[in-house]
């Protein structure tokens, strides 16, 4: 990108950042929160029944959370924020008059979403490090899928957003699509666990690429797919982002 495009990509960044900042209070609430909730009562409460082998079904659910929380603060607060800014306070339609192209408008919402998601994860690795003492592996790996997931999502979230034209109808895809990714991409349960059927669906989605990478790096295990893996979600990622770019042109550019 040349400077004016940097330019333009921060500055749609800087934007959201401090929307976000300027909420940090009920932002830290939620962070800190909802995560814990899902920790102490799946993790320590039904998590005393359930039999892992060699690690406590704290240690195998963390990880998971940890994506979970990624995928919270990447696609829900983007396509949240990309439509208020489209229907509401009109930002979109001013950022184009500048002129921003719409593919330094996507990439700064992506951006935005990205330094959000690693935001989150870092208070909850915190969280968790301090009260319960789960170690998360080798971080600079787990970075790299914490970046590339969290891109996935927020461009999912671009993509979606603009698709919908109701906020209504984003909480119903969020609901129906979204949520049950964090119950069906062995963030609870391992994915061998579920039905053979449904196995391959549930296997080719990059959050169970991201959980399987996370809990291998997390839990110290041998994962010969490690890279692989990251790879696979950086390709559905880059599809996503132009898929994203393309619904943009055509709602927004009239």
């Amino acid at each position: 990108m040349n400077t004016r495009a940097t330019k333009a990509v921060l500055a749609i960044w800087e934007r959201e950042m401090y929307e976000y900042l300027n909420n940090l209070h009920i932002n830290a609430m939620r962070l800190a929160v909802e995560p814990l909730l899902f920790i102490f009562i799946f993790g320590m409460g039904l998590g005393n029944r359930v039999d892992m082998g060699n690690v406590s079904y704290v240690e195998f659910l963390a990880p998971g959370i940890l994506f979970m929380v990624v995928t919270n603060n990447s696609y829900m607060t983007i396509s949240m924020r990309l439509m208020i800014a489209r229907d509401w306070d009109k930002t979109l339609v001013n950022a184009l008059t500048a002129p921003v192209k719409p593919f330094e408008i996507v990439l700064g919402y992506i951006f935005a979403g990205v330094t959000q998601a690693l935001a989150a994860s870092v208070i909850f690795i915190l969280l968790m490090n301090y009260l319960l003492g789960i170690s998360f592996g080798y971080i600079p790996w787990l970075v790299l899928f914490i970046v590339a997931t969290a891109a996935f999502f927020s461009s999912l979230g671009v993509a979606i957003a603009m698709w919908l034209d109701n906020p209504h109808h984003l909480m119903v895809v969020t609901s129906l699509v979204v949520m049950p990714m964090s119950f069906f991409c062995g963030i609870f349960i391992p994915v061998a666990d579920l039905p053979e059927w449904i196995q391959p669906v549930i296997g080719a989605i990059p959050l169970t690429k991201a959980v399987e990478g996370a809990r291998a790096i997390a839990l110290a295990t041998n994962d010969p797919y490690l890279l692989q893996n990251l790879i696979y979600i950086l390709i559905f990622t880059f599809a996503v982002f132009l898929v994203g770019i393309h619904i943009f042109k055509k709602k927004v550019i009239i």
